[in-house]
């Protein structure tokens, strides 16, 4: 029975949509979508829709949420849709039917006028930025550095809203605040547009100290990636550039032997903070030497007694700050200390978390050149998912175009604890069949001596040399793109072609937009670009997928979760590995058809699509 939300939606859809945009063309999937969402939206409920390339989808959801009068907050992964809906999309909407609508970000993007008006300026090149940014802020109406120029200037963190420094309603700027304004426009809006990270965080936080208003329907758009950012926020990270970033705000010794920081006036402390400083270098120094990148670290965890004795240092060290300077600073310059103190605090409490070690949690080390850190996250986020997400709303919507494998919801389901949520597949309307061509090379082992990459090269230069449009190279390695790179960048110059890398000279949205102003671009990148990429026409005519992109079976939450389903007695590669490189694949695959007047070819250089059995689990994914 089609509900009375249903039916609005249809007809708004049929009559005000399609008179607003002239050739507007219905599709049935997306119409099949949005019944469905306006019946969970009714009702109440947990719905996972998948809905391929070309549906549709933020109408779909976006016509009976906002016809259905109830508060809604949308999330999506990259900033790419939020500006869509945001800019385009709701705007739109709201030309049609009055509704109102906001986009939240996290409260680092904005000026905080209490911070700008008691920083000093102690640098000279710090001079001309600050004068530069107190201009914008007697201009700015909104305060977010999005509109900020200079948004590179390293004076932006010292001035930013943070929770840790802010007097709330007893500030003297509490009315003019700029983050506190958007809390209330954020308020007062029907539709809210939020990023993955900032709602985890939201969730994270006890009901009295959220900073998202309460919702009845939460939409995820782009849910595939929700796993992975909630996994990241609810987990820890303690990194050498967190713990220097604290101590630095504290006390800095410059390289003319002169001391900066909030303790700069106060010299008995310098042995103090120095001698943390030193304790916590030694450490890192422990970690790099007795860990290995990536390994996961076992219950017989070696530095937990050391972790420990820091985390105790460290405790003891705020504890002599604090009974050294009680009432010997002034009120702003107190507030800076505090939150730098509340900072160092949290790092000592996750290094006792972390050195115990959680049920449910992996651990392991990052180490690179210039980056040292510790990680833990859960792995699985659904415990979380259920206690702390699932009751706060009266309808959950999960939408992406890559959530399921031939129908099967298995894998989103699991890792989210979804199991009862109603699935719709929802195909794209376009006749891939008929747009796309297929070629799969075979004799290309990316695994082997530099031979493969050898191969990879001479079918990029041979494609390129056709001239039919621009290229999209997709890796899974960026060691094997870099080195690709080099074999195909001068070839391609000579060709008179753009040749752009991802990590090179150019930003990835100005890589982005330069394919799209010519038929000559050639893009080679690695994860980011198996996914967001909406290039049309003649500047994207060939996609090249270079390797099936399986997860890394070395990564400490791979390894984690296959562990898990072993001792279940299941099938880890065919229970994850392969679904999720299912699903990578299709993400990569659903760069090149973007209308339903694109055409193009995809050239697969990885034989065991054809070679093994499980490679037509690829192919059926995409047809």
């Amino acid at each position: 029975m089609t509900s009375e939300l249903q039916k609005g939606a249809e007809s708004f859809l049929q009559n005000e949509i399609t008179s607003a945009l002239v050739g507007y063309e219905v599709r049935h999937s997306q119409a099949e979508m949005m019944g469905a969402c306006s019946e969970v939206i009714e009702k109440g409920g947990i719905l996972i829709v998948e809905a391929g390339t070309g549906t549709g989808k933020t109408f779909a959801y976006l016509i009976p949420a906002v016809l259905s009068g109830k508060k809604v907050i949308v999330s999506t992964r990259t900033k790419n849709l939020q500006e869509q809906l945001v800019g385009k999309d709701l705007k739109f909407l709201a030309s049609l039917k009055d509704f109102d609508y906001a986009l939240a970000k996290g409260r680092s993007n904005y000026l905080c006028l209490r911070r700008l008006h008691a920083f000093t300026p102690t640098r000279r090149e710090e001079v001309s930025d600050y004068e530069v940014l107190m201009e914008w802020a007697t201009e700015t109406e909104a305060g977010d550095f999005e509109d900020f120029h200079q948004r590179n200037s390293t004076l932006l963190e010292r001035v930013c809203s943070d929770s840790d420094a802010c007097r709330k309603s007893k500030c003297q700027y509490y009315r003019q605040c700029f983050y506190y304004r958007a809390r209330a426009k954020w308020d007062d809006a029907q539709i809210l547009v939020v990023n993955h990270a900032l709602f985890s965080i939201n969730a994270l936080m006890p009901d009295d100290a959220k900073i998202l208003p309460e919702a009845d329907v939460f939409i995820v758009d782009e849910a595939h990636a929700l796993d992975s950012v909630l996994s990241s926020q609810i987990g820890i990270t303690l990194s050498v550039r967190r713990f220097e970033s604290i101590m630095n705000r504290l006390l800095k010794l410059e390289e003319r032997g002169v001391y900066r920081g909030l303790l700069a006036k106060s010299p008995t402390l310098f042995p103090v903070i120095e001698s943390l400083r030193s304790e916590m270098g030694l450490f890192w120094i422990r970690v790099k030497e007795g860990l290995k990148d990536q390994e996961i670290i076992n219950d017989s965890f070696t530095l937990m007694e050391l972790m420990q004795d820091l985390a105790e240092s460290t405790t003891s060290c705020i504890d002599t700050i604090k009974a050294s300077i009680l009432g010997l600073f002034q009120e702003d310059e107190e507030i800076e200390l505090k939150a730098a103190v509340t900072k160092l605090h949290m790092f000592a409490f996750d290094m006792e978390t972390f050195a115990h070690g959680m049920e449910g949690f992996v651990r392991w080390p990052e180490l690179e050149d210039k980056k040292i850190a510790l990680r833990m996250i859960p792995i699985y986020p659904r415990d979380f998912v259920t206690a702390n997400i699932v009751p706060a709303y009266e309808t959950i919507i999960l939408t992406s175009a890559t959530l399921s494998v031939n129908k099967d919801f298995s894998l989103i389901t699991d890792t989210l604890g979804l199991a009862g949520a109603k699935t719709r597949t929802l195909p794209s309307p376009f006749d891939i069949q008929k747009q796309v061509r297929i070629e799969i090379k075979r004799g290309i082992n990316l695994l082997g001596n530099g031979e493969g990459i050898g191969k990879l090269a001479k079918v990029i230069l041979d494609e390129a040399a056709k001239k039919e449009g621009g290229i999209l190279v997709l890796f899974t390695s960026r060691h094997v793109m870099d080195n690709t790179w080099d074999l195909v960048f001068e070839d391609l110059m000579q060709m008179g072609l753009f040749p752009m890398k991802q990590g090179g000279d150019l930003a990835n949205k100005t890589m982005l937009e330069v394919m799209r102003d010519t038929t000559k671009g050639i893009i080679l990148g690695v994860d980011s670009f198996w996914e967001g990429v909406d290039i049309r026409g003649n500047s994207l005519k060939t996609l090249v997928i270079t390797k099936l992109p399986f997860l890394l079976p070395t990564e400490p939450i791979v390894v984690a979760r296959e562990e898990v389903l072993r001792k279940s007695g299941r099938n880890p590669f065919y229970e994850y590995m392969l679904p999720a490189a299912v699903l990578k694949f299709k993400q990569g695959f659903g760069r090149l058809i973007r209308s339903k007047d694109d055409e193009g070819r995809v050239i697969i250089c990885d034989e065991r699509i054809q070679t093994q059995r499980y490679g037509q689990r690829f192919l059926e994914s995409i047809f």
